[in-house]
Order: structure tokens, then C-alpha cells, then sequence
């Protein structure tokens, strides 16, 4: 730490006293060493931030060595003595200059930043959370929140980031990604594998950290690595592209899921066009993930279907059709232009569904463009490829799985498909047309399903 103190992102397994060392023991250090010094600390909340300065108060306050060795820079009786002294307006220690910051104090980044302040150096320590990582708008606020902070540095001033992984695209793979932070990543283990040899606790320690943690959590918070339990999840590169396609040599089937309220915390509502093609592989031919409402939902339906007249079906999403669909029938008659809607349901949890898109794209079978790009309804431009990518790369522990929920789908189209031809007892027009135990059968029904 004392090679390279600031402008690093130290990512270190929990209870390896990164907090100890950086934030707390260096932060200390860098006081004593120059107590004309200001110091901002962050964490995500004030409180966690107030937390870290509590412990330093503390050590200043009841440490009496410290306080004899450091006389020119610590009160005997900070309590008393410094002009300021609390958890909300900070630490001052003996100092000559009057800026308007305290020597040190804890703010949060996203309730309550301060403003008109700036300091020589900003600590920031556990900005994000479990409870913070729920959906990309969480992250992305926190993202622009911990952004906006980095402002309230000093021109000429340092930085540094001490933090836990809980997910792939959290805000501190923001930050590596854009190099706003060097990485310095420490693992539990030698190899940063599950099963390595452990760095600093006990193997016996570390297996029941992995016990108690569960696969995915010991991945992100012990290995470092959310994606470190990728056993079941998927390889991008499994993923085949194509050039260019004509819709019209494919089964088209139009999936929708949708969301059902237009609001900036809810999921997206996302339409799949997916091609069938006679050589048994998947295409993705037409895709988009936006914030729809009931109008606008009915609308591309309406859009999509015109524009692509040989889609064989369109699959609703159960509930999502049970809000939609007197809608839809309306605008049918209006416009004189109807077409029938599937509902789409299934037991299965949906990582289950989810799963089953595995052995067509581990096979090689699952064909998307390069690119597919989309205007949201925010004006911005999104490419529906890098969204999926994004998806497959963090499954099962996605913020947003609405694309991969969405494509499962089409599985479920082509098993109804296979069912109908196993006879299975759960449709019943099949019932109706085929007598088990008759010597004639009537194979009116697929012409149906053909």
C-alpha cells in the first residue's frame, strides 16, 4: 500500500483487513504525516461512512501513545479541545491553515453529498452493497452518484477505492472498464480458483465460507469474481453470427414479454423475432428490450406483424396477455387486421426456462447479427447484441435476465410442437381426434400445427 497508496481500486476478499490496513491504518498515517491534509471518506450510505470515522476518532481519542509520539499534531483531549469534533461535522487535529473542511470527514455517496467542499484526498470504502446491485438502475445510479463524488476532489489531489465484488456489472467493473481506478484484485486463494490454495485463512476457514456463502457469493466476495461460478451459465462464444438472412426462408414466431406498468423500476418489455430454419438452427432475426406501455406494446405488435406477414405465431407471456389483450382485440377490429395470440406459460423457475437456451448455443446452433441496433424510448441508441452479451456473460446472477427470459421461449414453442406429435394427453384436441386404442387414426389434426 505504501508503493502505490492512491489511485488503485483494491478489490480484497472479505475479512482480509483491507478496511484495516487502507482505510483506517493509511488514513491515519497520512494525518500524522501532514495533518494540513482534508480527507473525504464515502461509502455508499452516510452511516457506513460515519462508521469508518468513528474508529478513527476513537484510536485518536483513547490512544495515548499515538497521542504523545504525534503532541504537534493530536490533542491530549480532542473532545475539549479541537474546534471540531463529531461524527457529523468530522475531525479537526492541530493544524495551521483554516480551511472549511474538517481534517477528515464521512459523507455518503448517494444520500447527502456535500457541497462547496473539496478535498486533498477521497477514500472510498464499500460504495456499493448487496442491497444495491438488485437491477442496472441500482448500479447505475450509484455509478453516477460515486461519479458525481470524484468532483469533490482537490485539483492535484489523490484517490482511492477499497471495495467487494457482488456482481458483474457492478460499479467497480464500471470503473476498470473505463481505467477510472487501476485494478488491484487480491483473491482467497493462490489461483483465485474455488479450490486454490487459501492466501491468508485457514482451509478450513475457507471452506466454511464457501458453505455458508453458497457458490455464487463465495465467487464475488472471496475469489473476486462473480463469474466464477460459471457452470451454469453460458459461453458469448458460443454465440454464431450471420451476415445477412431472408426472414422469409425461416418459421418466424414473435415472442413478447412485456412489462406491465411503464415505470423507471420496472423490467423492460422485450419482443424476439426468432427464425426456425430447415437446417434445425435458431436466428435471431428482430429484437428489442424497452420501457413500453400498453399503447405503445399494441403498437410494435401491430408494426411487426405487418412488416413480417409470415410469422407462423406470436407467444404472449401469460399474465403480461391476461392486462394486454382486450386492448389488442380492439385495435384488431378497428383496423380491421387480426391475427390470432398464444399464451405462453410454464411451470418451470424461470432460471430453469432460462436454461434450456444452453445446450442450442453450447452447440453451436443459436445465430445472431453483429450488431441490432434500436431507438429507445429515451431517444438513445441501444444494441440489443451487447444487451443479450451482457446477460449471458452474468447469468444466473443477472440484474436483468428480461432478453434471456424472453428467448427461452422458443423452446417452449418448439417443445408444444414436439408434445403434439408424442400424443401427449395434456392437449386436448388430440384427445379428441386420435383414440388410443383405435385402429384408425386421424391425422387431420397436424395439418393444424403443420
Amino acid at each position: 500500500m505504501q508503493n502505490e497508496p492512491n489511485e488503485c481500486l483494491d478489490l480484497w476478499s472479505r475479512e482480509h483487513y483491507k478496511s484495516t490496513i487502507i482505510t483506517f491504518a493509511l488514513t491515519i498515517q497520512d494525518i500524522l504525516s501532514n495533518p494540513e491534509i482534508t480527507v473525504g471518506l464515502f461509502s455508499h450510505t452516510r452511516p457506513m461512512a460515519k462508521a469508518f470515522l468513528k474508529q478513527i476518532k476513537n484510536e485518536f481519542e483513547n490512544n495515548g501513545l499515538l497521542k504523545e509520539l504525534y503532541s504537534d499534531v493530536l490533542y491530549s483531549d480532542p473532545k475539549r479541545q479541537s474546534p471540531q469534533w463529531s461524527d457529523d461535522g468530522g475531525l479537526i487535529v492541530k493544524r495551521k491553515g483554516n480551511p472549511k473542511e474538517s481534517t477528515i470527514e464521512a459523507w455518503g455517496v448517494v444520500d447527502g453529498q456535500p457541497t462547496s467542499k473539496h478535498f486533498e484526498l477521497l477514500v472510498y470504502d464499500d460504495v456499493i452493497s448487496r442491497e444495491n446491485v438488485g437491477n442496472i438502475e441500482q448500479i447505475q445510479n450509484t455509478t453516477e452518484a460515486v461519479k458525481l463524488s470524484l468532483n469533490l476532489g482537490k485539483k492535484g489531489g489523490k484517490r482511492r477505492m477499497i471495495g467487494t465484488r457482488y456482481a458483474m456489472g457492478d460499479t467497480y467493473n464500471t470503473f476498470i472498464e473505463e481505467k477510472i481506478f487501476k485494478p488491484r484484485v487480491y483473491a482467497a486463494t493462490e489461483d483465485g480458483k474455488p479450490d486454490g490454495k487459501p492466501v491468508f485463512l485457514s482451509q478450513e476457514e475457507l471452506a466454511k465460507k464457501r458453505r455458508d456463502l453458497g457458490i455464487y457469493l463465495f465467487g464475488s466476495q472471496m475469489l473476486q469474481n462473480p463469474t466464477a461460478d460459471s457452470s451454469q451459465g453460458f459461453d458469448v462464444e458460443n454465440l454464431r453470427y450471420y451476415e445477412q438472412i431472408k426472414p422469409d426462408d425461416f418459421n418466424l414466431y414473435l415472442i413478447i414479454d412485456p412489462a406491465t406498468a411503464k415505470k423507471k423500476d420496472n423490467d423492460y418489455s422485450v419482443f424476439t423475432l426468432i427464425g426456425l430454419g430447415a437446417d434445425n438452427n435458431y436466428y435471431l432475426v428482430y429484437a428489442l428490450r424497452d420501457r413500453l406501455n400498453l399503447k405503445e406494446r399494441t403498437k410494435k405488435l401491430f408494426e411487426l406483424k405487418k412488416r413480417f406477414p409470415n410469422i407462423k405465431d406470436i407467444g404472449y407471456e401469460e399474465y403480461g396477455m391476461l392486462s394486454d389483450i382486450d386492448h389488442i382485440k380492439e385495435i384488431q377490429e378497428y383496423e380491421n387486421y387480426r391475427f390470432e395470440i398464444k399464451k405462453i406459460h410454464g411451470n418451470l423457475h424461470k432460471n430453469d426456462r432460462i436454461k434450456k437456451l444452453v445446450p442450442p448455443m453450447e452447440t453451436h446452433r443459436f445465430f445472431v447479427p453483429n450488431n441490432l441496433y434500436y431507438v429507445d424510448n429515451d431517444d438513445k441508441q441501444q444494441d440489443f447484441i451487447k444487451q443479450l452479451k451482457d446477460e449471458l456473460r452474468t447469468f444466473p446472477h443477472s440484474s436483468h435476465d428480461d432478453i434471456l427470459d424472453n428467448m427461452s421461449r422458443i423452446m417452449h414453442v418448439q417443445e408444444s410442437k414436439e408434445s403434439l406429435l408424442c400424443w401427449k394427453p395434456e392437449f386436448p384436441e388430440i384427445a379428441r381426434n386420435v383414440a388410443p386404442d383405435s385402429d384408425e387414426e386421424d391425422f387431420s389434426v397436424f395439418d393444424k400445427y403443420q
